[in-house]
């Protein structure tokens, strides 16, 4: 790594500057690659915005990717990629390195994490949560030896480094790998970050010291997340759990504060009502009332400030993560008093495992992202579900735009489309009549089929109701069954991940909202059958309602009961198919198990190549046609 290298990553001059993008494309284009390509080169070059659809499986990113670095090169422009999580930077980092064994242009891209995954002192005392990290390395800065190594630390990378790379490098030389990363950003072309350093006020600062946006081309990988993105950025929640910790901590760190003790114990009384007086499952409150009705003041929140100090400075002389309830229950507070009144956000409180949860819910979208927009020279949004294209548009408050769209052909007898009669999950609650049915039909389909198979649930609600009773049926059967839980761990999905991998003839159960509908690779004989098991519409909780009738006063009636519960239910839907084909050669049996799905307002929004070849069948055609298509 040597400073002159890095200085030519960033100012690669001359004839390397008029490369085309079809020189930079590492692969044999397929289908219509090449033409997509020189289509985004050419908007792109205009500072045009670019909604881009393409199935799983295309290869979106290494042509958006030779599309754009020309123009970062002959413009002095940073490629802004925006990923959904930190586990999927990497990716965009490697298709350069491909660019770069074609080319040998030496350019410089990152992948960035944040200090949760790169803070080598956090490590060192087995501190993994990121409040604790992130409050270890504000406090613990100055004296970090490793924060400290980088003062005299001046090499700057000549090559793309995926995040492991790039810690494992800073932990050899002992220098601070988060620091270490945001201070190569200028010397990069591309910088892979997660949806936070775009969007999110608190962290978006870290990355926009480094690189100016207005510099920028921004990439928004899987965009048809951003509608509810927004909401998990922007939003807060306590539960009475956080109240008691909070509880805990003013009577062991604070003692002598009695008076907020007092109202902090007062709060929680408030909050219990509250609580009880949930007519259902949820119900909106007003955040004032509590607040005042616990007579807390400006005082009382300056004071909680100090203590959280105090508790911090405490916990890290004792070598144990930095966190505290009393600051997440004063933030939350806060939060709900500067929101308060704002159209499109929501204060809902609900019953949630056995106690009561109090949320400041940010419903915003449109609004708050178009001036996201406006701070990058152009923009690319893409995904294999982005259609709608006008519809998401809007949504995400994209005026202008240009629509691309790309394809690979699917031969009929690689697909069987079935959508099977008889079965729905329409209603508030599953009748017995219909699990029976749903077993009946789940149980006849998994003991025909002797391949992979994922069955996805509309909820795991709906996966409760059902898999008990089929699991009974299943049981004398030969069939590997792996279940997704709600609460599993990264760690444990990945193994069941390469259980799938490794073993023939699985069930995979799961909800179409859980870890495996979406983002994971499960190419070739992976995966080769998918059920759907009704539709994913969230349930007519004051909850939904709320959010239905804020995108009602947006867009009118129809649109707004469109925008907020039939699109995002059905996109779902759309990710959970592709699991299966992700390629011309990909062959998968998909069988769309609710009736609903042959409606037309429905059915428009399934992936291409399902409605193409789809058939509406019962269970004796449906079990015909998979024997027949399998053997």
């Amino acid at each position: 790594m040597t400073n002159q290298n890095a200085v030519q990553a960033r100012n690669c001059s001359g004839e390397n500057d008029s490369m085309k993008p079809h020189e930079l494309f590492p692969y044999s284009f397929r289908t219509d690659q090449k033409k997509l390509l020189e289509d985004i080169y050419d908007y792109a070059k205009m500072g045009a915005t670019i909604l881009l659809h393409a199935p799983a499986g295309y290869g979106k990113t290494i042509v958006v990717l030779s599309a754009l670095l020309p123009i970062a090169l002959e413009e002095d422009k940073t490629i802004i990629w925006a990923v959904r999580t930190g586990n999927e930077t990497d990716r965009p980092i490697e298709e350069l390195r491909a660019i770069i064994e074609k080319t040998k242009l030496p350019i410089y891209g990152i992948s960035i994490r944040g200090k949760k995954d790169m803070c080598l002192l956090a490590r060192k005392k087995g501190i993994l949560d990121h409040e604790g990290v992130t409050v270890l390395c504000d406090k613990m800065r100055n004296k970090c030896p490793f924060f400290s190594g980088l003062k005299l630390f001046r090499s700057i990378p000549d090559k793309p480094l995926t995040f492991t790379e790039l810690l494992d490098f800073a932990a050899t030389k002992k220098v601070c790998p988060y620091y270490y990363q945001l201070r190569t950003i200028p010397n990069a072309r591309l910088v892979s970050v997660n949806y936070n350093y775009v969007f999110s006020p608190s962290v978006k600062w870290a990355l926009m010291s480094y690189v100016d946006f207005k510099d920028s081309i921004l990439v928004v990988d899987e965009a048809h997340n951003l509608q509810h993105v927004m909401a998990n950025v922007n939003s807060d929640k306590i539960t009475i759990g956080t109240v008691d910790r909070a509880i805990d901590e003013l009577r062991g760190h604070a003692p002598s504060h009695v008076e907020l003790l007092q109202k902090v114990m007062k709060l929680r009384e408030i909050l219990i009502k509250e609580g009880e007086s949930i007519p259902t499952e949820d119900d909106v409150f007003d955040p004032i009332e509590l607040i005042e009705g616990a007579d807390i003041n400006e005082d009382d929140f300056e004071t909680a400030w100090e203590i959280v100090d105090e508790i911090y400075a405490r916990k890290i002389a004792k070598g144990v993560s930095p966190r505290s309830s009393l600051r997440h229950l004063f933030d939350f507070l806060e939060t709900a008093i500067k929101n308060r009144g704002k159209r499109g956000i929501a204060f809902i409180k609900s019953k949630e495992k056995n106690q009561y949860a109090f949320e400041v819910w940010d419903m915003r979208a449109s609004e708050v992202l178009k001036r996201v927009w406006r701070l990058f020279s152009s923009r690319v949004f893409m995904s294999g579900t982005l259609e709608p294209l006008d519809e998401f548009a809007e949504v995400v408050g994209v005026s202008s735009y240009r629509k691309l769209k790309g394809t690979f052909p699917i031969p009929k007898e690689n697909v069987l489309a079935l959508i099977l009669e008889g079965v729905t999950t329409r209603g508030e609650e599953l009748p017995d009549d219909m699990v029976d049915r749903y077993v009946d039909c789940l149980k006849r389909i998994l003991q025909a089929v002797n391949v992979n198979t994922a069955i996805f649930f509309a909820s795991y609600r709906i996966m409760n109701r059902i898999l008990p009773k089929l699991l009974d049926k299943l049981s004398a059967s030969n069939k590997y069954v792996i279940i997704e839980r709600e609460e599993m761990r990264g760690d444990e999905a990945k193994r069941a991940l390469s259980l799938l991998r490794e073993k023939k003839n699985v069930a995979l159960f799961a909800s179409i909202s859980g870890r495996f509908a979406e983002g994971v690779d499960l190419p070739g004989e992976t995966l080769d059958g998918i059920i759907t098991v009704g539709i994913p519409f969230e349930r007519l909780t004051v909850r939904t309602i709320v959010y239905m009738e804020y995108y009602k006063e947006l867009y009118g009636d129809e649109k707004g009961v469109y925008y907020s519960y039939v699109l995002p239910a059905l996109r779902k839907v759309a990710q959970s198919m592709g699991r299966a084909i992700r390629s011309p050669n990909d062959r998968a049996f998909i069988v769309a198990a609710d009736e609903r799905f042959s409606e037309r307002r429905n059915f428009e929004l399934l992936p291409e190549f399902f409605r193409k070849y789809s058939k509406k069948v019962d269970i004796d055609e449906a079990l015909e046609l998979l024997t027949s298509f399998l053997s």
